[in-house]
C-alpha cells in the first residue's frame, strides 16, 4: 500500500473550471483501478495551516494498493491528463505509512506498513471533523501553530486543507527528517498545547493522524520540488 497526496494549481482563468472539477472528477476516480481510499479537497493559502482558500489550489489524497497503480493513474488516468492540460502546476508526493491512528470517514484509510530503510524525509497528515460547538476554539489554535511552523528548521513544505469550507480540516506536513517532524510535533508550545486541549475539551467527532516515509515527489509547488 502507498499514498499520495497532489497539488494542484490553476491560473486565474481556469478558476471556474477548477472549481467545478471538485464534481465531476468523482466518477473517473472512482474507476480508477488499485485506488482504495480517495478524497478531492480544497487547500489553504501559501503553507499556512490557517484556512484561508486558496481557489485556485486543489489536492487529491488518495490510498493505492500498490506503487503500480499509482504510476498507471499518473501517466494514463483523465484526471491527470486534464491536470496537464489546464494546470499551472502539478506536485505529487508519494509515502509509505508506517504509523496510523484513528479514522478518516469511518475507517483508517493508511494502515502502516514496513517502512522503508534508511533515513530520509518523513511528512505527517493529519484530518478531524471538527464538533460544531468547538469551531472557535479550535480556529483559535492554528495562528500560534502556523508561527511555530515557519520558525521550526526542517520544514520541507505544508499544506493546510478541507474537504468543506468548515468542519472537515486536514494537514499535510513534510520534513527532511523524523527528528525535524519530532521538534515540531513536540518541541513547540503552541503544538503541545494544541494536543493537550483538543483531547481534554473533545474537539473532534473523529480524527486521524498518519505518519509516512517519503519515498518520492514529482511536478513542482510553487515553482520549484520541495524535495528535491
Amino acid at each position: 500500500m502507498i499514498a499520495s497526496v497532489s497539488i494542484v494549481r490553476y491560473p486565474r482563468s481556469e478558476l471556474r473550471w477548477a472549481f467545478g472539477r471538485m464534481g465531476l472528477d468523482r466518477p473517473d476516480l472512482a474507476r480508477t483501478p488499485g485506488l482504495r481510499f480517495r478524497r478531492l479537497v480544497g487547500t489553504a493559502r501559501g503553507r499556512s495551516f490557517a484556512w484561508r482558500p486558496d481557489l485556485l489550489r486543489w489536492g487529491l489524497v488518495g490510498g493505492w494498493e500498490s506503487e503500480e497503480a499509482l504510476d498507471a493513474f499518473l501517466a494514463e488516468s483523465p484526471v491527470v491528463e486534464r491536470w496537464r492540460e489546464h494546470a499551472a502546476e502539478v506536485w505529487t508526493v508519494r509515502m509509505v505509512p508506517v504509523k496510523s491512528a484513528g479514522k478518516w470517514g469511518g475507517s483508517n484509510p493508511f494502515p502502516a506498513q514496513e517502512p522503508p530503510p534508511g533515513e530520509g524525509p518523513m511528512a505527517v497528515i493529519t484530518r478531524a471533523t471538527v464538533r460544531l460547538r468547538k469551531t472557535r476554539a479550535f480556529y483559535s489554535a492554528v495562528p500560534p501553530i502556523d508561527l511555530d511552523l515557519a520558525r521550526t528548521p526542517g520544514l520541507v513544505a505544508s499544506v493546510g486543507f478541507g474537504e468543506s469550507p468548515l468542519g472537515h480540516q486536514g494537514t499535510l506536513s513534510v520534513w527532511s527528517s523524523e527528528q525535524a517532524m519530532r521538534d515540531f510535533a513536540y518541541g513547540t508550545d503552541a503544538h503541545r498545547e494544541a494536543i493537550r486541549r483538543r483531547t481534554t475539551e473533545h474537539w473532534y467527532a473523529e480524527e486521524l493522524f498518519a505518519r509516512f516515509r517519503v519515498v518520492g515527489s514529482t511536478g513542482t509547488l510553487g515553482g520549484t520540488d520541495p524535495l528535491a
